[in-house]
């Protein structure tokens, strides 16, 4: 019985504490967690390149950059 007045003595500062708990969202569920995932991975998409697809634009460039100086040169030498 000293177990259920112990009881109703604290369930104020229980119930005080459940409250904050939920209101200040301390305990995350598993779907507002996948949600959020969901969220942080779309917004990474759209705002960073793919890895391969800069990889693939540095090649691009690097040759792009090599037929500039062939055709620099081929001027240069018939000048």
């Amino acid at each position: 019985m000293e177990n259920m007045e112990l009881f109703v003595e604290y369930s104020p500062v229980i119930m005080l504490v459940l409250l904050c708990v939920m209101q200040f969202r301390i305990f995350v569920t598993p779907e507002i967690l996948e949600k959020k995932h969901r969220e942080i991975i779309a917004e990474v998409e759209s705002r960073f390149a793919v890895r391969d697809s800069v990889i693939d634009l540095k090649e691009q460039i690097s040759e792009i950059k090599e037929k500039i100086d062939k055709i620099y040169n081929y001027f240069l030498k018939n000048s």
